[in-house]
């Protein structure tokens, strides 16, 4: 899905209807903390019954193996294994199986970062693209500036010490010094990986270069990618999230990229949506409440892409 903002409101409006007819008046938020478990339990009955398989295209309810549609919400009550940022609210961390898949042979897979909402006092959320709250919209502009802070951490290669609970325990947990640096640290968790995990599949571990080669099993080629991609000063945040029909996760995740404005890969562009452009239209929305035609809302951002601002430090 494009990401203009006219391509947006569309798909807001759409999304609006479906989750009006099959989920009454409560609140995205009210939802997941009624209904999504925590424990690893086949879903399919609610999933089903609440309709949520007309949303909800690519995920599966029933466990297979450890994994189904809530395997994300669980990942967030326990450290991920490549831990990036925490603020005690969002956690910032690098997927398992194949980070960066979507950019194709590309240089800029490690750069592949997911953001998540772990907090108890804060909105939990299924997807960007189904109608918010007033306090979900805030939530969304939280998770996007979230993202840039977890950026700047690596940019800026700042300590282990500083960059949240989470992270120090892990760091803690594999016996590092919290004085080491995140880029550093971020190596020592890719490396910590034994051959028989990252090959074991679901969800294993592979880290590609631009040629296709999966460089996971090699430190020092890892250590020369993360440092050549995080500190290149042309390259941009790109943030987004998939649509209910592409997403497999109930619980909502942004994802990061660093990528060069000018060369986009189509698999970015064709499988995510700019959540700074669904924040904007969703603001729009918020203060045209009293209006009827939204035709103002799609001529009031001009040309917003998926790509942000380099994240610099505070």
């Amino acid at each position: 899905m494009a990401s203009s903002p006219e391509n947006v409101l569309a798909a807001l409006g759409a999304y609006e209807k479906v989750w009006s007819s099959t989920q009454a008046n409560i609140t995205q938020n009210a939802y997941f903390k009624r209904y999504i478990p925590l424990d690893p339990v086949d879903f399919t009955h609610t999933f089903k019954g609440h309709s949520l398989d007309t949303i909800f295209k690519k995920a599966a309810p029933e466990m297979r193996g450890p994994y189904n549609c809530n395997m994300v919400y669980r990942q967030t009550q326990k450290t991920p294994d490549i831990v990036l940022y925490d603020d005690g609210s969002y956690l910032a961390f690098q997927p398992l199986g194949e980070p960066g898949r979507d950019l194709g042979d590309h240089a800029s897979r490690v750069s592949h970062i997911l953001v998540v909402a772990y907090g108890k006092d804060i909105p939990l959320t299924l997807n960007e693209l189904l109608p918010s709250s007033p306090e979900e919209v805030s939530d969304l502009d939280a998770r996007n500036a979230f993202l840039e802070d977890a950026y700047a951490s690596l940019r800026n290669n700042i300590k282990v010490s500083d960059c949240g609970p989470r992270v120090i325990q892990r760091a803690v947990a594999m016996g590092i010094p919290v004085t080491m640096r995140i880029r550093d640290f971020m190596v020592a968790q890719i490396s910590s990986f034994t051959k028989e995990f990252r090959e074991s599949g679901r969800p294993g571990y592979i880290l590609k270069d631009s040629d296709g080669n999966d460089i996971s099993g090699d430190k020092d080629t890892v250590a020369e990618m993360v440092e050549r991609v995080f500190t290149n000063p042309h390259l941009r945040i790109t943030k987004g999230i998939q649509g209910p029909n592409k997403c497999s996760q109930l619980l909502t995740h942004i994802h990061g990229f660093l990528l060069d404005p000018k060369e986009i890969p189509q698999g970015i562009l064709l499988n995510y949506v700019c959540t700074e452009t669904i924040l904007k239209v969703k603001r729009s929305l918020q203060s045209e409440t009293s209006r009827d035609d939204g035709c103002t809302l799609a001529r009031t951002s001009t040309k917003n892409s998926l790509v942000r601002q380099i994240a610099t430090g505070k």
